[in-house]
């Protein structure tokens, strides 16, 4: 390993030398990956060589020290050693190497330390400018960084409006408010005619929150470039923010239908589609996608515009069609896996699903073939795919304990569910919705003490919260004779959602428990008449029964067990009283 190393450092600085590269394999591991600069090949020559010879003992210590250490993932390390190499070779290369693992390292001095260096050269690529731009907005220099802006303007053959909107770019995301800010205005002052300058200022100010200055610097764009699309599309971004939705859809309905960039169309037919206009943005995405053959986004819009409107079958028909050309394979396989489950044909479903790359719509992807399989009886299918994915994502770990427990309980594997959400509450003890799930499954196992408990460690977190209140409440008028404690819960629950079919049922019951079977009726009544479900059935059949309304209570359940007929608190009523 040391002997391939010292190869690699030699030939490295023989040859490697002579250019100043954007060869991402600069960075040890895998940090080229998360490195956010934009990507040109225009290398630049630098005339000196360091050759072998020249290598003194400490320089090459520093550099095989900087190579192990990122061998090793230790960024750290690996940064302090380029650095050092950097500031003793004063080699363009190494320096490049060693500003880009420091600022990887988020050590912003020691980054500035090396592209000082770098920048000794003065004939280095647009990749090395954007570089240096990025370390010196984070560092705060707003000298050097307008002095690099100068450079990436000078050497740039795009449209100096779209070159502003570019380096606008980099200062948004690199930059403080205080250090974009003052950079803007350096840049409006240098090119006060340039619709870009203005369009940049605007995207920054409105991601620092300042929406009115925002506002004002779009309106100046879209004054100076008439004809540039861009330009409404984020006047119309800083309305909407503004919460002037009307004014918004009017801009770009207006500027759609004037200049009939795609751009504008497509972005009217997204925030028609937001306020839920959905009939209208179907009809602008069938437009765009009628006469842009070539403008798959179109298509892609319309196929969710189309599920918006449950109209599944042209829906699926663009899917299948986007999925078929590999436009979009990955998300257009999730939108048919939504489809084909919707429509219970999970076989067509699963194969969807399983064809969505690890992305945005992974997880819920898998989470989805999980609940077919469990659906399709293979609970411990379901719960295998569920027990990968809190591995692979152990930070939305608690998503995946949560619905593993439902699953489990709506098989009524009810102990196994409390013995893995109790696993789930050691690891996160203080996750509110762990603890109420497992209150619901120790109550389904009898351990009221443990529901109790987890209940009232919920509520000392949330005082106010309505669902807790509600079953702690209900678990004391169904379990225990604590009906006094459980009223004082249940009349707080109810004082918060007053008309809320749970809580009432809740109430109801309670009344029932103490024998108040006219209270208990005129609450269940209530609650039925807002959720017609099988709990809230079961409950009314059975006050009803007592009170000798038999045909009544019968009628009730048997309507009820139309809709839900695995309802298991119908089906125990009717075990017990028919």
């Amino acid at each position: 390993m040391y002997l391939r190393l010292l190869l690699v450092v030699v030939v490295m600085l023989s040859f490697g030398c002579a250019h100043v590269s954007n060869d991402k394999a600069v960075l040890p591991n895998d940090m080229a990956k998360s490195q956010q600069l934009d990507e040109q090949k225009n290398d630049v020559t630098v005339d000196e060589k360091i050759e072998p010879s020249q290598l003194d003992s400490a320089l090459l210590y520093s550099l095989l020290g900087g190579e192990i250490a990122g061998q090793r993932g230790k960024v750290e390390m690996a940064s302090a050693f380029y650095v050092d190499a950097a500031e003793r070779s004063r080699d363009p290369q190494i320096a490049l190497r060693a500003a880009q693992i420091a600022l990887y390292n988020k050590d912003i001095v020691a980054a500035k330390s090396a592209i000082d260096i770098l920048l000794e050269d003065g004939r280095l690529s647009a990749q090395a400018y954007r570089l240096a731009l990025t370390i010196y907005l984070r560092s705060g220099d707003v000298p050097k960084s307008l002095a690099q802006i100068d450079y990436l303007l000078e050497e740039t053959s795009i449209p100096k409006r779209n070159a502003l909107l570019s380096v606008g770019d980099i200062v948004r995301r690199n930059a403080s408010k205080a250090v974009a800010v003052e950079v803007m205005e350096h840049l409006i002052v240098d090119y006060p005619e340039e619709s870009g300058v203005y369009l940049a200022h605007s995207q920054i100010m409105a991601h620092v929150g300042e929406l009115e200055s925002a506002l004002n610097s779009a309106r100046k764009a879209v004054e100076i470039g008439p004809l540039w699309a861009t330009g409404y599309v984020q006047l119309a971004l800083v309305l909407e923010n503004k919460g002037d939705s009307e004014q918004a859809l009017a801009t770009l309905k207006e500027s759609s239908e004037r200049l009939q960039a795609k751009q504008l169309v497509m972005g009217y037919g997204q925030l028609l589609a937001k306020h839920e206009h959905y009939l209208e943005a179907k009809e602008q995405f069938l437009n765009l996608a009628t006469s842009e053959k070539d403008y798959p986004e179109a298509r892609f819009a319309l196929g969710l515009v189309y599920l918006k409107l449950n109209d599944a079958k042209n829906s699926k028909e663009v899917f299948e069609n986007l999925h078929k050309e590999g436009r979009f394979p990955s998300k257009a396989a999730f939108y048919l896996g939504r489809i084909n489950y919707h429509q219970k044909e999970y076989k067509e479903a699963l194969k969807w699903f399983s064809e969505v790359d690890r992305g945005v719509n992974y997880v819920e992807s898998q989470a989805n073939m999980a609940m077919i399989k469990s659906e399709t009886n293979d609970l411990q299918g379901a719960r295998s795919i569920l027990q990968t994915l809190r591995l692979d994502s152990p930070k939305s770990a608690t998503r995946f304990y949560l619905l593993e427990a439902e699953l489990l309980m709506n098989g009524q594997h009810n102990k196994e569910a409390y013995l893995l959400l109790t696993k789930a509450v050691e690891e996160s003890p203080a996750d509110l919705a762990l603890r109420y799930t497992r209150s619901i499954a120790a109550t389904e196992v009898d351990d009221i003490a443990m529901a109790e408990k987890d209940l009232l460690h919920v509520l000392q977190a949330t005082p106010k919260d309505a669902n807790a209140l509600n079953a702690l409440g209900y678990t004391l008028a169904s379990k225990t004779f604590r009906f006094k404690e459980a009223r004082q819960y249940l009349t707080e629950a109810l004082s918060l959602r007053p008309n809320d079919s749970a809580i009432l049922d809740s109430m109801g019951w309670l009344n029932y428990r103490e024998g108040k079977y006219e209270k208990a009726l005129i609450l269940l009544e209530k609650a039925y008449d807002i959720t017609p479900g099988g709990e809230i059935a079961a409950h009314l059949g059975e006050v009803l029964w007592v009170l000798g309304r038999q045909k009544e209570a019968k009628v009730v359940w048997e309507q009820a067990l139309k809709r839900d007929a695995d309802n298991r608190y119908l089906i125990e009523v009717l075990l017990r009283l028919k």
